[in-house]
C-alpha cells in the first residue's frame, strides 16, 4: 500500500524531470534558497523539502543532474525516514546509457555505501533524451553520507566526485529535513 509520503515521492520525481527538461542551465550558481523548495500540501496533509537537480557532471552532449526529495507527515518538522535521490541524464542522442548498469554506490570520506539497484525510466522532451534514475536511501545514510568532506558517486559505469560547493548544497537540504 502506497502512503502519501510514498505518493509525494513519486510527484517530486515527475516535477524534477519537468524542471530539468525546462533547460539546461547550470542550478549550481543560483542560492540555495531557490535550490531547496519547502512545501505543505494540504489535502494529503504532507510537507515535502525538494532540492532541485543540480548539475554533477557534464560532457559535450550529455549532462548528469542530482535531485533530492524527502517528505513527512504534516506541518510540524518530523525527520523523515528516507530520502529520495533522482538522477537525470540529459542527452542529445537517444543512447540507453543506465539501461544495464542502474547500481548507485556513494564514497564519503573513504567509506562505501552500496545503495543497490535504482529505478529507471526514459523521456523525451524539448529534443532531450532523459533517462530518470531514482533510488531511496535511510536517512542515516544520507546525513552521513552529506557530513562527510569528500562524496564520490558511482552511478553504472559514470563516476562523479562532488565538489566542496556541491557537497555544501547537499548539506543545506539536509538541514531543512534534520534540525
Amino acid at each position: 500500500m502506497r502512503t502519501p509520503v510514498h505518493k509525494y515521492f513519486i510527484l517530486s520525481a515527475i516535477t524534477l524531470l519537468w524542471v530539468c527538461s525546462l533547460g539546461t542551465r547550470s542550478f549550481s550558481q543560483e542560492s540555495k534558497d531557490k535550490l531547496i523548495k519547502l512545501e505543505y500540501n494540504a489535502e494529503n496533509d504532507v510537507t515535502q523539502i525538494s532540492l532541485n537537480p543540480i548539475i554533477i557532471a557534464s560532457r559535450k552532449l550529455e549532462e548528469l543532474r542530482l535531485g533530492a526529495v524527502a517528505a513527512y507527515k504534516g506541518k510540524v518538522k518530523t525527520r523523515p525516514d528516507s530520502v529520495g535521490l533522482i538522477f537525470l541524464s540529459l542527452s542529445r542522442s537517444d543512447v540507453n546509457k543506465y539501461e544495464s548498469a542502474k547500481r548507485l554506490t556513494i564514497v564519503a570520506d573513504g567509506q562505501r555505501y552500496p545503495l543497490g539497484e535504482t529505478q529507471r525510466s526514459k523521456q523525451t522532451a524539448n529534443g532531450l533524451f532523459i533517462e530518470t534514475l531514482t533510488i531511496r536511501i535511510p536517512m542515516d545514510d544520507f546525513v552521513r553520507v552529506f557530513r562527510a568532506k569528500e562524496v564520490s558517486l558511482k552511478l553504472g559505469i559514470t563516476e562523479v566526485a562532488l565538489s566542496p560547493a556541491q557537497i555544501v548544497i547537499f548539506q543545506a537540504f539536509g538541514s531543512y529535513a534534520t534540525e
